[in-house]
This record gives C-alpha cells, structure tokens and sequence, in this order.
C-alpha cells in the first residue's frame, strides 16, 4: 500500500515538473531582429520603433523585437533576402531597391499621379490585398505604406521639360527609366549618398518626396522644387517577417500583430504628412523656390511618361501576370477613392 502511493506522489509529482516545463516553454519569448536604414532621428525610424514597441506590449513580452537603425544590420538593398534567409527576422523594406525581384508589384512606384502619401499607403495595402502577388511568398508581410509624392528638386529652375534635358538626377528603381523619358540622364545610388552627390555636382537634383528636404537635408543644396503632381511617384515600402519566425509566434499573438498592422497603415501615412509637410517649411526657410507646373505643362510630361505603363502591361503579359489589370485597378483607385 505504502509504495502505491509513493508511486502515485511520484508521478503527481513528475507531472508537476512537466507542466511547469511546458508553461515556461510557451511563456518563452521570441526575440526578433528589425532592421531599418533610417537613422534614428528620422520620423520614419521613430514610427517602426513604436511598432516593435507596441508589440512587445500587446503580447505581453512574449514577443520581443530589438530595433536597428541606419542600416546597421543590413544595407538598404539587401534587407529584403536577409530576412528571407534569416540573417534578420524583420525590417522596413524599400521594394524599389531590388529591381526585377517583384515585376509586378513595380507599378506601385511608377508615376500614377499620387496626390499624397495617405493614398499612396492605402492603395498598396489594398493592391496586396486584393492581388496576393506570389512574388511576396517568401515573408510574412506586415503592412505597406507608401511615399508622400516624389516630385523634382534640382539646383537649377525646371519650369518646363526642355529645362530637364541632360540635367543628372538621383534616381533609384523604376523612377530612372521616368527620368530618361522625360529627357533627363537618371543616376542611381543610395539615399544616403544623395546630400555629397548634389553638393559636389554630380547630380544636378533628386526625384524624391518633400520629406528628404528635411530628412535628409537636401534642401541645403538643391534650390528648386518642380511640383509635377501629374506624374508624381511613391516609393513602396513593406514592413515584413521572416516566416519562420513568423511561424514561432502563437496564434493568439499572431493575431495581436495583425490588428497592430492595421493600426500602423494609418500611422504610417500620418507620419508621412507630417514629414512632407516639415521637409516644405524646412526648404522654404532656406530661401528655395516652388515651380508648380500648369494643368498643360503637367499633361505634357505625363505624356512623355505613358510608354513606362505600356512597357510594364506588356512585360506582365509575357511572363503571364495581370498587369492590365493592376494597372486598371491602381489608376481607378486613385481616381475614385484615392484623393
């Protein structure tokens, strides 16, 4: 009788020992990686560092995310493959940066006429929701936003097209090709390398948002700004997670981060305005004139523009992707919710 019972306190007690193992397994955090090229003093470091923040929070600790600015993980152009391969476990993405990688979501920084960042961001949340692209399987996106306007800034006035012929101006992605079209010589590097490049001369300007006037200080050394709303760009960004670790998060944290998302798409675009609107004032104050082109002019360069829509449709085509109908849904988006 004695050693029944014994045996019986026995196993009660190897069972406690189990269990208690079990709680301090799920209660284990997962520690994750972010990476971002943005400095710390930028906006856009500030917001996606809330957004680790705010996670950590919401799954009370059990997900943990350690924050890395100014590229100091990975530079701007590898963070995509780096989380994909898990070198990091999450970043701010620019898709621009990797030319060919996502065909068809590349129509997103083309020069679809955005009139703000907020429809930017909400047309390429909308866009992913709606197509899927496969080309984005590799990660487990968290949310899009998107560039304020990206517009022209050069040292010398550009009132008209003529102005921008042979003008060298910094360019990324799909944007380059814009610029060649539009008679000027694209020259492509990282944002970072912008400021030396214009100050030196060897760039005359940027395509980029007001923001960088501010952000990145360019407005020091530019002395225009060339508001071609009419064919005004974004530039996609995409905060995404490696899915692995994605995979290593409960169910019920997982959906804590999911309704985080949500938030942070509105977050995101207001952080946006803000910075639009300071990278203005900033410029402004330095003396740098604004050359708002006229409803003509405007129609003018979007037709210069056009063959980059017809080049993309085609090449969709060809390698069997809907991009008549992404092209379609984008320009109605903006035409009819959009602004």
């Amino acid at each position: 009788m004695k050693r029944n019972v014994a045996r019986v306190v026995a196993c009660v007690f190897l069972m406690s020992l189990f269990a208690g193992s079990l709680v301090c397994a799920q209660e284990k955090s997962v520690q994750l990686r972010f990476s971002t090229f943005f400095p710390p003093s930028h906006e856009l470091w500030k917001v996606t560092a809330e957004w680790c923040k705010e996670v950590e929070k919401r799954t009370a600790g059990r997900v943990r995310i350690r924050h890395y600015p100014g590229g100091t993980l990975t530079a701007p152009a590898q963070t995509y493959d780096s989380i994909v391969q898990g070198v990091v476990d999450a970043g701010n993405c620019v898709l621009g940066y990797t030319m060919g990688k996502f065909p068809l979501s590349e129509v997103l920084d083309y020069p679809l006429g955005y009139p703000n960042g907020t429809a930017a961001t909400h047309l390429m949340n909308a866009y992913y929701a709606k197509f899927k692209p496969k080309e984005l399987d590799e990660v487990k996106v968290m949310y899009f936003h998107g560039q304020t306007p990206g517009i022209l800034h050069t040292k010398k006035p550009v009132a008209k097209l003529e102005d921008l012929k042979g003008m060298k101006i910094r360019t990324y992605g799909s944007t380059a090709r814009m610029i060649a079209l539009l008679g000027g010589t694209p020259v492509a590097m990282p944002m970072g390398d912008s400021y030396d490049a214009i100050s030196k001369g060897v760039c005359d300007g940027i395509a980029g948002a007001y923001e960088i006037l501010d952000g990145w200080k360019l407005g020091e050394v530019i002395k225009y700004t060339t508001e071609d709303y009419g064919i005004a760009s974004s530039a996609t960004f995409v905060v995404v997670m490696n899915k692995a670790k994605w995979n290593a998060i409960s169910p019920q944290d997982q959906k804590a981060i999911e309704q985080i998302n949500q938030e942070w798409i509105e977050k995101q675009a207001q952080v946006w305005a803000g910075i639009d609107d300071g990278g203005r004032k900033f410029s402004a104050k330095r003396g740098n004139k604004v050359i708002t082109l006229s409803a003509e002019e405007n129609a003018r360069w979007a037709q210069k523009v056009e063959p980059l829509f017809d080049e993309y449709v085609k090449n969709m085509k060809a390698r069997g992707l809907p991009g008549d109908q992404v092209l379609r849904f984008a320009r109605d988006f903006l035409k009819n919710t959009g602004k």
